[in-house]
């Protein structure tokens, strides 16, 4: 079918410096020789379930796990390989090669992603490849790719909608005269929510985003491109940290309480990114990229009480805290002047975050000494901002109405952080016969500085890591490869450190890989003995200040991935492929402490870490022919701890497990045109996916929709 996906992708076949533009790992083939693991998965891949959700998007690859929130992916917590899921705070994130989270280095557990409806590849790179693509490198990178400028003229519209409300309008247009290129991309979609407020209040979103590209190949003894992208997003979410007491979650799981009927999200992301890549006459590459990104967001939440106990108390044992428990639920009206004070707390939390700076890649090819070497070189300079204004307002509950009270609140937070980083790492990849052996370091200057306007001060801290890394690949036959690597892995303080010390591994890999033509896989497993463990507070924590970060000391994480395709022609009209993945993964803390990071508390020697899921997977088989195709995607996530511990799981705060089958059914009626019918969670399983911050929240449950794509 004759789509613009199908389009792009021809451009990316036709146009390889794009490709060293935007790309981590470039294509499925270069995969198979890294000399680390790694994962791309590409437009065709994608498109067959269209996910608007990101959490569904990296299920797909090895290594990875998700911690719902929402139900709709949208503030994704992602970990790889041990590094923790929360907010995503412990992975590389980028855009097209760019750094994308709001402020990386100053405020790294931020909201922004890119809206995955955007997304045309994703690449996730682990292992000592993983160093050139920091500040991150414990886990590893991910790396999403955005729809490239088209070699041809084209337009496509797409049109989704189905249960609670649920609508998507997408559309693009590209304008190709000469050497100038012009791609513009549209994107608004939303849902009714799939929770009930007790009051029938909106528990929906609404997203919007747009986006310019150009694309400019100036005729000149070099060869170069000229690259311009402009983007603007917003989001207005009726959505809300306050899950339910476990007991109301098995009666009506999608329920919300009155005390989260003033939550609401919204926020404004602006980038522009500027890119020009050349070839020189010696065959170097040479890519610059300058960015500039802006994000400002305000989220009015339920917080907890002003003076009472802890909203994530009360949920956990509600009939320990029964008065409680009734104000959140609205069935009790607030009482002032009690012994305990349980006006509710809504503070809004209100952020602007700016990330800037300017990166440039070089790569040579050169043979010497007999051997054949691929010399990378890159240097990034960073600059990223947070100002923080949380302003505390107070409630009654009345009536089951969330009413204020009037009185005037300071702000809970006012403060201004933020970080300059100056980035360089070397790698040469060696080829010889068939080794490919690849040695690297990355090295990072790092000085940040937090002003606490409500206390008047102002601290700041320097950091630097030189962190080497080393991997090999043999290609023991033609279709069996062996790998092997070592890294230092490296996640960075906050700026001003606040009493913790940066985030230090010492990783290892190995593994084999298995590839014809109609049958491919391969195994690897992972250790990461962690010198030091980082945890960082967020607002939604307690006991601790926004930012601040506590010492887990040394913890071992250990697991094994494994990857397998295979392809079967049933008769030459229909293809059968079948795709699993699964992770195996084991963790322990190796020292006994007390830590007043709520989501560690009091930690014996050899208990596991919290949000790691020792088993993880997923299994996807397609039937496809020339006009129909029929794709099943089952994915399973093990019960998770909440809390660290030994021996049963569910004798402490946990996550269940999950098992959720996705259909996807696709007709192509003409080379312009495309139906599919998208059936989530077929079963309608229904899972605590989260008991933070406060109280269980559910997956999303059984979702029915229908697309239409016209090309023009």
């Amino acid at each position: 079918m004759a789509t613009l996906l199908a389009c792009s992708a021809q451009a990316l076949e036709a146009e390889p410096p794009l490709i060293k533009e935007v790309t981590i790992i470039g294509t499925k083939e270069a995969n198979l020789k890294l000399s680390g693991s790694g994962v791309r998965i590409d437009a065709d891949e994608l498109k067959k379930h269209a996910y608007s959700d990101l959490n569904q998007l990296v299920s797909a690859v090895p290594g990875v796990y998700v911690r719902e929130e929402d139900g709709f992916g949208l503030r994704p917590n992602i970990g790889i390989r041990g590094a923790t899921s929360d907010r995503s705070q412990k992975i590389t994130l980028m855009e097209d090669g760019v750094l994308i989270g709001p402020a990386p280095y100053s405020a790294p557990a931020a909201y922004y992603i890119t809206n995955a409806s955007r997304v045309f590849a994703l690449e996730v790179l682990k292992g000592p490849s993983a160093i050139k693509s920091g500040p991150h490198t414990v886990g590893g990178a991910i790396n999403l790719v955005t729809r490239p400028v088209p070699i041809d003229n084209t337009a496509e519209i797409d049109l989704t909608a189905g249960s609670d409300g649920y609508q998507k309008l997408a559309g693009a247009a590209a304008y190709v005269n000469g050497n100038l290129a012009i791609l513009v991309e549209g994107l608004q979609y939303s849902s009714d929510g799939f929770k009930r407020l007790d009051d029938g209040g909106d528990t929906g979103f609404e997203r919007n985003d747009i986006n310019l590209k150009m694309r400019w190949k100036p005729q000149t003894k070099l060869q170069q491109t000229l690259t311009l992208k402009l983007g603007f997003a917003d989001e207005d979410a009726d959505e809300t940290y306050l899950g339910l007491a476990d007991s109301d979650f098995a009666l009506d799981p999608l329920r919300r309480y009155p005390a989260s009927q003033l939550d609401r999200f919204q926020s404004e992301h602006r980038q522009i990114h500027i890119g020009h890549s050349m070839t020189l006459e010696s065959g170097t590459d040479v890519n610059t990229k300058l960015y500039l990104n802006e994000f400002d967001r305000s989220w009015n939440k339920f917080s907890g009480f002003m003076d009472g106990p802890k909203a994530q108390d009360v949920l956990r044992d509600p009939g320990d805290y029964l008065g409680a428990y009734r104000i959140l639920t609205g069935t009790t009206d607030s009482t002032v002047g009690d012994f305990t004070d349980l006006t509710l707390d809504i503070t809004d939390n209100d952020r602007e975050y700016r990330s800037q700076g300017v990166q440039f890649e070089l790569s040579h090819r050169a043979s010497f000494w007999g051997l054949d070497h691929r010399i990378d070189v890159g240097l990034r300079y960073h600059e990223d901002q947070v100002r923080r204004r949380h302003q505390q307002r107070s409630y009654l509950m009345r009536s089951a109405q969330v009413v204020s009270d009037g009185i005037e609140r300071p702000y809970k937070t006012n403060n201004f952080a933020h970080t300059d980083a100056l980035a360089v790492s070397v790698s040469n990849q060696i080829s010889w016969a068939d080794w490919t052996i690849n040695v690297g370091v990355r090295h990072e200057d790092i000085s940040g500085s937090v002003d606490n306007i409500l206390e008047g001060t102002s601290i700041a801290s320097d950091q630097s890591i030189t962190a080497p890394g080393f991997g090999a690949h043999l290609q023991v036959t033609e279709t069996i490869g062996v790998l092997a690597g070592v890294y230092v892995g490296f996640s960075p303080a906050g700026p001003g450190k606040s009493g913790a010390d940066a985030e230090e591994s010492t990783n290892f890999e190995y593994g084999i890989r298995y590839s014809t033509p109609t049958l491919s896989g391969e195994v690897i497993a992972f250790h990461s003995d962690y010198d030091n463990l980082l945890g960082r507070c967020r607002a939604s924590d307690s006991d601790c200040d926004i930012g601040q970060e506590f010492s887990g000391g040394m913890v071992e994480v250990s697991g094994v991935e494994f990857l397998g395709e295979v392809e079967f022609a049933l008769t030459d009209d229909w293809l059968l492929t079948s795709k699993l993945n699964y992770t195996y993964s084991d963790s322990e803390f190796e020292e006994s402490f007390f830590s007043q990071f709520s989501q560690w508390g009091l930690v014996d020697k050899g208990d596991e870490l919290p949000y790691i899921p020792k088993h993880v997977g997923r299994w996807q088989v397609a039937l496809e022919g020339d006009r129909w195709s029929l794709d099943l995607a089952l994915k399973y996530q093990h019960e998770m701890r909440e809390e660290p511990g030994s021996g049963d799981i569910g004798s402490g705060l946990h996550t269940d497990s999950l098992t959720v089958l996705d259909i996807a059914v696709s007709r192509v009626v003409n080379d312009d045109l495309e139906l599919k019918l998208l059936l989530r969670n077929a079963a309608d399983k229904t899972a605590i996916v989260s008991h933070r911050p406060y109280g269980a929240r559910p997956n999303q449950p059984r979702t029915l929709l229908a697309q239409v794509k016209y090309r023009f």
